[in-house]
């Protein structure tokens, strides 16, 4: 029993010092930068990369989600909404939007949210891809952005 005890205590004290390392290794990255360099690195709104990956996984979530062979096949009016670097969160980001034409021929809202080098170890590391969120209204079906794309737009 107290063996287990003890192992139990050095498997979690072993857990902290890993996650304190992670957290530390963050550190180096942002010390020194300017938030306008932070911000520099994320790709802006027209980028081919984030329209790309925001075209690809609306055709996959169309596809699977609500049963549609629908896809964007235009892309006009993008916009920066804003931009944001150490307020509240030390992560840049950028918040855009645009009217999209669908392979069905609707129109619609597209809101996105670049985000730079999120993931697991923490913010600002070189390695850790930007990531985007996005919603197109009225195609979120489970609400996952508030069904008005609330979380994808800069609302306060």
């Amino acid at each position: 029993m107290r063996r287990r005890l003890i192992r139990a205590i050095t498997a979690r004290r072993l857990a902290f010092g890993a996650a304190l390392f992670l957290g530390l290794a963050a550190v180096p990255a942002l010390a020194g930068t300017t938030a306008e360099v932070r911000l520099a690195g994320v790709p802006s709104c027209d980028d081919e990369w984030t329209l790309s990956k925001i075209r690809d996984r609306f055709t996959w979530g169309a596809a699977r989600v609500e049963k549609r062979d629908l896809a964007i096949v235009g892309v006009a009016k993008i916009r920066e909404v804003h931009a944001s670097v150490d307020r509240p969160s030390p992560i840049p980001r950028r918040w855009c939007a645009a009217r999209v034409t669908l392979s069905d021929g609707s129109r619609s809202t597209l809101t996105w949210v670049v985000a730079g080098g999120v993931g697991f170890a923490g913010p600002g590391l070189a390695w850790i891809p930007d990531e985007v969120e996005f919603c197109v209204a009225g195609h979120d079906p489970w609400r996952v952005h508030d069904g008005a794309c609330r979380t994808t737009r800069r609302w306060w």
